[in-house]
């Protein structure tokens, strides 16, 4: 399920709970949409590191995880302002200057709190990982037996591992995997063997059976 749509859901709980209980006009509601905000971005955080981090683990792949934690927040900043239009009567009311600016201020610490968390896990992130040699004469050789390079294979595994966080796909088999694989290497005018990608395909949909019987 992507995360937008796992928010908007809480949210709607979250709306529908406090208008049952009658504290949807209220602080409350700020106060318990926030705490939603953090706890989704702390998920995010520690799923999309494990499943990143199990294909790519570099500045690129890292650099994906925090481009689209950003993206996801502008998410949450929509929801803050809905609830604070709640709080003050409801959505299709403008929310008091004084609720405004509170509900701002509250969400912009949560914010820092978790970018400054991001922050630290990107040291162990990256640093778990050897930097690999460069290679002779500062540029990226060619390779003998036509098969793509690591660099080539981080940069297909930190885009495909961000769609499939995203929700950008949705595989449903280990085919659907190996689809992505290869339509991203056409894209860069890589050509690979079938049973290489296959392989590979083959490892992440294992992966991924693996977390799901754990979440059971």
């Amino acid at each position: 399920m992507q995360i937008a749509r796992a928010v908007e859901q809480a949210h709607n709980a979250l709306y529908a709970k406090h208008s049952a209980q009658g504290c949807l006009q209220s602080g409350a509601t700020v106060k318990a949409s926030l705490k939603l905000n953090e706890d989704f971005a702390n998920k995010y955080i520690n799923q999309a590191i494990e499943l990143v981090g199990k294909v790519a683990q570099d500045e690129d792949a890292f650099g994906l995880i925090v481009s689209h934690l950003t993206a996801t927040f502008r998410t949450f900043e929509a929801h803050n302002a809905t609830a604070a239009r709640h709080a003050c009567g409801g959505p299709s009311r403008t929310p008091r200057p004084s609720v405004i600016k509170a509900a701002d201020a509250q969400f912009a610490e949560i914010r820092d709190i978790v970018f400054q968390r991001l922050q630290i896990e990107k040291f162990e992130f990256v640093e778990s990982v050897p930097a690999k040699p460069m290679p002779e004469g500062n540029h990226i050789a060619k390779n003998p037996g036509g098969k793509p390079l690591a660099a080539h294979w981080d940069a297909m595994w930190a885009t495909v591992a961000a769609e499939l966080w995203n929700g950008d796909i949705e595989p449903k088999t280990q085919k659907d995997i190996k689809e992505a694989m290869f339509k991203w290497f056409n894209n860069a005018g890589i050509d690979i063997g079938d049973t290489t990608v296959t392989q590979r395909a083959r490892r992440l949909w294992q992966a991924m059976e693996e977390v799901r019987r754990r979440e059971g």
